[in-house]
């Protein structure tokens, strides 16, 4: 199945069923299915619902589903909603054009072989049965009680009819039928499992979900808030929300974090409120304010912190009102001071303690993978379906840096911008980062991690950062680079948080003892992940 699972975009119920049956049928084959996008390169795919490429014949699929009749000439649709279309065009007329059209283009493509090949087209209507008409043979019909009997049957039935009607042709070859996909597949999955993909995904995560509204009235009830979160459920968006209503409330509030970047980041998000965002090394001695609000509190967890944030709000932690948004999972080995005591001593203080279920950044895919390989907690996945997450085995840096190099040249073919890919490094060290070498990098279009860069975020090109810096913000598409090894916690705390950067697509590089390192950690935690993954496809 090509793409190996349906996504969330507005797919008829008919084709999600079609799509089942097929993949769960005994056929031996591929089925490519064409997921209607407006903007999808090549108008043809827009026409066919499913392409089969079996042994022997290539059939066009229409599935037209819901009501469906015809009158005087004109065919009417109505769906499950009560929604109606009316067409001169029938769904066989339909699909005869376009598997003509899929032919001719194929030929142009790939030469006189096609010749060779046998055609055939199928109309599927799982949910009513027409009349038999002298305008369509039997064979190239299914409909509700064949569909219902098994979808596999019925391809088997028109397989033979059309067979039977080219009894010149030839079985499709293991090299034609790589050719034929190769050549097939980016009309299919290009545009929606990259940019326009990723579009859709934006559109889904720019909206304050249930839960966090939840939280936010709970937190506005609340004078002190320990609210825990994996990444991506939407922590630092939160914190910013939680600042600026705060802030329209009259109060004097200050935002703050460790990080420099971060703070930086924040400080754009906030911009045109009242918030003041300054990181916890420059709080000094400022007069304290009505509203503390802490981000990535996990990274502030020593004492003589905490004696500073104290300071920066006026009653302090046992009668100061203020809200504090942490990672529940292990992140404490990143900066090397982290003190449970710390954290003990802060909780004694009787905040509420709420928590983030809903991860509303990463696709099903990366949750998954990041959870499997880490064992964190990244919540349930809401965000949708995107593409496969990519894994590379590279024997040197010289090999690591010419796969990033096709792995870069490959999503600007399929149209994403650059500043949506972001190059997170987990060594961190930009002078031994295989990234220096890219021709990006060489060339200047290559932008470093700056508290400069993060104001402006995502900027207007690619960029590089270490694990470190980037913790707190995301980017559509993240490449994982510089990974020595993923034994020690701190070296899984930088895993963890590189994995759970990308909004849409992820791509890791690995050396050979680090892809076993991973797979032994992969065994430790499938389980578990797998029971997260089934939770998010309900």
């Amino acid at each position: 199945m090509v793409p190996t699972e349906l996504g969330t975009e507005e797919i008829t119920t008919s084709e999600r069923r079609a799509f089942e049956a097929l993949a769960g049928s005994p056929l031996c084959g591929a089925a490519l299915h064409s997921l209607n996008l407006p903007d999808h390169e090549y108008k043809l795919t827009a026409e066919l619902d499913f392409v089969l490429i079996l042994d022997d014949l290539i059939l066009a699929v229409e599935v037209k589903g819901g009501q469906v009749s015809c009158r005087d000439g004109l065919w009417t649709y109505s769906d499950r909603a009560g929604h109606r279309r009316t067409s001169r065009e029938g769904p066989f007329k339909q699909v005869q054009t376009a598997m003509y059209a899929l032919r001719e283009r194929l030929k142009e493509r790939l030469g006189v072989e096609i010749d060779d090949v046998a055609f055939g087209y199928l109309v599927v209507t799982p949910d009513v049965d027409l009349a038999s008409s002298f305008e369509w043979d039997d064979e190239t019909y299914c409909g509700r009680g064949p569909f219902n009997r098994g979808i596999g049957k019925a391809i088997d039935r028109a397989r033979k009819y059309w067979l039977g009607k080219q009894a010149n042709k030839f079985p499709i070859g293991k090299e034609l039928h790589a050719r034929l996909m190769q050549d097939l597949r980016p009309s299919f999955d290009r545009s929606p499992l990259l940019d326009a993909r990723a579009n859709l995904l934006d559109a889904a995560m720019v909206r304050l979900t249930d839960e966090q509204y939840a939280r936010l009235d709970l937190i506005s009830d609340e004078p002190r808030v320990i609210c825990s979160g994996g990444a991506g459920t939407g922590k630092t968006f939160l914190a910013a929300e939680v600042a600026r209503r705060q802030a329209l409330l009259g109060q004097r509030v200050i935002f703050t974090c460790r990080s420099e970047v971060l703070a930086a980041f924040a400080t754009r998000t906030l911009e045109g409120t009242a918030v003041e965002v300054r990181a916890a090394s420059k709080l000094g001695d400022v007069t304290p304010y009505d509203v503390l609000v802490v981000d990535e509190a996990q990274d502030l967890m020593t004492f003589d912190i905490l004696e500073d944030l104290e300071q920066a709000v006026v009653g302090g932690w046992a009668d100061g009102r203020w809200t504090m948004f942490l990672d529940q999972n292990s992140q404490a080995h990143l900066y090397g001071d982290f003190d449970p005591d710390a954290l003990a001593y802060v909780q004694s203080f009787g905040p509420v303690k709420p928590s983030l279920k809903f991860n509303c950044r990463n696709t099903r895919e990366i949750a998954f993978q990041t959870r499997a390989y880490t064992g964190a907690d990244t919540g349930v996945a809401t965000a949708g379906t995107g593409p496969e997450v990519v894994f590379v085995a590279v024997d040197d840096q010289q090999a690591e840096l010419a796969a990033l190099e096709k792995h870069l040249r490959s999503l600007a073919e399929h149209e994403v911008a650059p500043e949506h890919i972001t190059i997170v490094s987990l060594r961190g060290e930009w002078e031994t980062s295989v990234a220096k070498g890219l021709r990006a990098a060489r060339k200047g279009r290559l932008t470093r991690m700056s508290p400069a860069l993060a104001s402006v975020w995502p900027g207007g090109g690619m960029t590089w950062s270490s694990a470190v810096d980037i913790k707190g913000m995301e980017n559509r598409f993240v490449c994982v680079v510089d990974i020595d090894s993923v034994t020690t916690a701190t070296e899984l705390d930088l895993l963890y948080v590189a994995l759970s950067r990308p909004r849409a697509g992820l791509w890791v590089a690995t050396s050979p003892h680090v892809k076993e390192q991973l797979g032994e950690l992969f065994k430790q935690h499938l389980d578990g992940a797998m029971d997260a993954y089934k939770k998010a496809a309900v």
